[in-house]
């Protein structure tokens, strides 16, 4: 990287500063894992606990854990699919373009997993052998390192939030035929119940928080620089790399930061649900005065949004999401102008 700062050679600087961006943020995402060991083992045995107490609920809240589980599963296979899908782009494009080349071409080249100036050789010697082989290697050992960094920690984050936000649902369901039995001293207990679950939800989520807050900053400013500098790779005029891996890379960084939007964002909403919930509920019917009350005052909770931010500074919902968008289009024009 300093060489190509050296010849002002800012397009191949950027190529070099999008994988060390990556591989940053997998060391940092090491680290935190290395951290916070206890609470994320707090975490993992919390959902453990959960689960197995969902087991002895009854069928009519099965077809909402079900969709949870379902819907665990189906995000987690499209990342990883994404995910393999990107990395895999790096050797199997060289690969690809290698053999091709050396078969058709009349001037037969090699391509390297990523294109770099290696220290102490020549643009010539680093595509001779062992050289060429050697790096090839090495390079896909990365990708392998990357990939392990960008699914394992990340789905971590799309278990527990899910697992929070199956908390929020089923304890709505309660609250739905809370009223259901007309005997005041159990409907004060059921109430009691639903405040305990509540305060149980929003303690997970302020442990959800505490243990990837720096992993949310950490995809926030991953996903605005490494779109806008993936788009001004595919638009760069140097052709001396395959392009096609920085529409994947893109894409993919786009669906990194997109996932975590979209699921606090559906945590957000479970929450505020809660007060059209609680309003529905049938309190009319029951006149006792306490139990009238409490129903306000879990209107009043719910109507204050719950939200996940980023080391108390960033909020993550749908609008930041676009926000990100916007930013890294302007960062990819400035790139290219």
């Amino acid at each position: 990287m300093r060489r190509r700062i050296l010849h002002k050679d800012m397009s191949n600087f950027v190529r070099q500063s999008i994988v060390l961006i990556a591989l940053t943020f997998v060391i940092t995402k090491l680290i935190m894992t290395i951290i916070r060991n206890k609470e994320f083992r707090a975490l993992l045995d919390g959902m453990d606990a959960d689960y197995k107490r969902y087991n002895s609920l009854t069928a009519d809240y099965h077809p909402i854990i079900d969709g949870t589980i379902n819907k665990t599963r189906t995000l987690e296979r499209m990342w990883v699919c994404v995910a393999l899908v990107t990395s895999l782009s790096y050797p199997v494009l060289a690969t690809v373009c290698t053999i091709h080349s050396q078969l058709f071409s009349e001037s037969p080249r090699r391509y390297m997993v990523h294109e770099v100036a290696v220290i102490f050789l020549t643009e010539e010697q680093k595509f001779d052998s062992p050289y060429f082989e050697l790096f090839a290697i090495y390079t896909t050992y990365i990708v392998f390192v990357i990939f392990v960094g960008f699914t394992g920690y990340d789905g971590m984050f799309t278990i527990c939030i899910l697992s929070a936000s199956l908390k929020i649902k089923l304890f709505a369901k309660n609250l739905e035929h809370i009223m259901d039995d007309p005997d005041i001293p159990t409907v004060r207990r059921k109430l009691a119940k639903f405040v305990r679950d509540h305060c149980d939800a929003f303690r997970l989520i302020c442990e959800i928080q505490k243990c990837f807050d720096v992993w949310l900053i950490g995809i926030f400013l991953n996903a605005v620089l490494q779109t806008g500098m993936a788009l001004s790779q595919v638009a760069s005029k140097d052709k001396t790399d395959i392009n096609t891996m920085w529409y994947l890379f893109a894409v993919a960084t786009i669906v990194h930061i997109y996932l975590p939007c979209y699921l606090i964002a559906d945590v957000t909403h479970n929450f505020e649900q809660l007060a059209n919930t609680a309003y529905c509920c049938s309190w009319e019917n029951i006149h006792d005065v306490g139990i009238r009350r409490s129903i306000c005052m879990i209107i009043c909770k719910a109507q204050n949004p719950v939200h996940l931010k980023a080391l108390d500074m960033v909020t993550f919902n749908m609008e930041l999401f676009a926000s990100i968008l916007q930013t890294s289009y302007s960062m990819f024009t400035l790139l290219r102008s």
